[in-house]
């Protein structure tokens, strides 16, 4: 007994596969559509804050010198058009030898001011101290990491003690 079997006509395959070919072109097109325009607003987010890191924030460790044990006076000049919302320091005792204290000068160093703050470092005899600054640009908290400035040098001798 043979049974008769009938499959889905070569037509109707062929109209099948286009179907579904343009719904994943669709689908593909959509995510690709929103998925571009994401990159290009971070990009463009991303570049703003560069060219105001750079343009408007200019700043210099004034001076810095020792307080008592581990602690440093750490004066910076803000000369940018741009308010410093907070600096973040960098001790140096050597090379390899560094310690990061982040949020410092909380309430800001605003345009053209000078701010001294006594900063535990918990290190002795640094030698060099880096910092960099924070601006806010559009309510966002923006670190100009290219934009840092030091005082004193690793091969030199360590800060004296404040006056």
């Amino acid at each position: 007994m043979f049974i008769n079997r009938k499959g889905i006509s070569p037509l109707i395959a062929t109209v099948l596969i286009i179907g579904f070919t343009v719904a994943l072109a669709a689908i593909i097109m959509t995510w690709g559509q929103s998925f571009t325009k994401n990159i290009q607003e971070q990009t463009e987010e991303t570049s703003g804050s560069q060219i105001t890191c750079a343009q408007e924030v200019m700043f210099d460790v004034d001076n810095v010198c020792l307080v008592s044990g581990t602690t440093y006076r750490v004066r910076i000049k803000n000369d940018g058009t741009k308010k410093l919302e907070k600096v973040h320091l960098r001790f140096y005792k050597s090379a390899d030898e560094v310690k990061q204290i982040k949020d410092q000068f909380l309430t800001g160093i605003e345009s053209f001011g000078i701010e001294s703050k006594d900063i535990d470092s918990t290190l002795s005899d640094v030698k060099q101290v880096e910092a960099v600054g924070v601006i806010k640009i559009d309510g966002k908290e923006i670190t100009c990491s290219a934009n840092t400035a030091s005082f004193g040098d690793l091969e030199a001798s360590t800060f004296s003690t404040c006056a």
